[in-house]
């Protein structure tokens, strides 16, 4: 593993097959959706968008899926942390949202009740009423298991 050197002093962190290929350009740090990413703008030479991620760089997606970054960190590019996917996939891995009160992925509260619920294929489902944040936290995670495989991100990783 090796660091590419980014702007605003970040790094981000390739395979060692990737560093040659990847320096061979002026990579940026860019804040997207509250995560940082590596992006570089394309030459006049090179195709239709202004800008294409490290991500997308380093596993070169089929025309309409998408690059996961398996732990959350848009820096991390080591291939065993990306995995091409749909845009469904993509979303079923995001983080806790930046307005999120209740310090857990899927839990609310809502006048002093906590609730757990999930997203899935356009539907907010009930998961259930809890005593406590955690309680609800743990039944989100089983939820989030059942539906999204691979792809859900848990409140508490390491107890899977």
């Amino acid at each position: 593993m090796k660091k590419t050197k980014l702007t605003r002093g970040k790094v981000a962190l390739v395979d060692d097959e990737d560093y040659e290929r990847t320096t061979q350009y002026r990579w940026c740090a860019m804040h997207i959706n509250y995560q940082w990413y590596a992006d570089r703008a394309l030459s006049k030479k090179e195709p239709k968008n202004a800008f294409t991620e490290m991500h997308r760089f380093i596993m070169n997606p089929p025309k309409g899926m998408m690059v996961d970054h398996r732990d959350g960190n848009g820096l991390n590019n080591q291939k065993s942390n990306l995995r091409i996917c749909t845009r469904a996939e993509n979303m079923m891995n995001r983080g806790k949202q930046p307005n999120n009160t209740s310090g857990y992925k899927g839990v609310r509260i809502n006048k002093g009740i906590i609730i757990a619920q999930i997203g899935f294929k356009n539907w907010n489902y009930h998961i259930g009423c809890f005593p406590d944040k955690e309680s609800a936290a743990r039944a989100y995670d089983k939820r989030a298991k059942e539906l999204f495989g691979d792809f859900a991100r848990l409140n508490f990783p390491k107890e899977d």
